[in-house]
Parts: C-alpha cells; sequence; structure tokens
C-alpha cells in the first residue's frame, strides 16, 4: 500500500507552510507502517477493499499520528498485491455472484434517431 499525508497548519497561522522535522517524519512513516500492515493482515481482500471505499485507513491514520505532527488529506493512493493468492473458482464466484439482478436500466430509444446517428454524411470528395 501507498500513503499520502500533508501536514496541518494550525489554526490562526500566517504562514503559508508548515513542515515536520525529519524526526517526525520517520516516526510518522513508521506509524503508517505499522497501521498499513494490521489493517491488511487483518482481514481478506474483500473486507480490505470494503475499508479503502469510506477511507477508514486514512482517517485512522490521521488520528494515530495526530499526537506526533497533525496531519490531513490522508489517503491510501496506490494498493499493489506482492503475492498472488492461490486461484480458487469458488472464491472467486462468491466475489463476483452477489449481483442477482440487472442493475443497469434500459434506455428506449426510436429507430429513427438511431439510423441518422448510425449514417455520417460525406462532405466534399
Amino acid at each position: 500500500m501507498f500513503c499520502i499525508g500533508f501536514t496541518k497548519r494550525r489554526p490562526n497561522q500566517v504562514k503559508r507552510t508548515c513542515y515536520a522535522q525529519s524526526s517526525q517524519i520517520r516516526q510518522i512513516r513508521r506509524k503508517m507502517r505499522e497501521i498499513m500492515t494490521a489493517q491488511a493482515t487483518s482481514c481478506d481482500l474483500k473486507e480490505l477493499v470494503q475499508k479503502f471505499i469510506p477511507e477508514m485507513i486514512g482517517k485512522e491514520i490521521e488520528k494515530a499520528t495526530s499526537s506526533i505532527y497533525p496531519l490531513q488529506n490522508v489517503f491510501i493512493r496506490k494498493v499493489k498485491i506482492l503475492k498472488a493468492p492461490k486461484f480458487d473458482l469458488g472464491k472467486l464466484m462468491e466475489v463476483h455472484g452477489d449481483y442477482s439482478e440487472d442493475v443497469g436500466v434500459k434506455l428506449e430509444r426510436p429507430a429513427d434517431e438511431t439510423m441518422a446517428e448510425s449514417t455520417p454524411e460525406v462532405v466534399g470528395a
């Protein structure tokens, strides 16, 4: 997992930038790694994806690192699978087989509009 976070300005701060010291950066990165590995090893892939959608891991990192240096906009920006799990057809069908009904909506189009769109006119030669 790849995580990104930005330092947070203090309330009523005039200066546009705010930097953490290098020792604080090392502590923040260590805490990020601990949280990400704990989250990744505690659940399977489907549950992990469900945690990515509401950005739960980023919020947890923000709370945990606020004592070191306040952060904002902490996100998991990329995820790579280092070791692919063994292929199991049953598990694959379980992940993709949850949808029993068709979720799409069929649109009605008159026949004359489809014909007009499909025949382009050639201008010039």
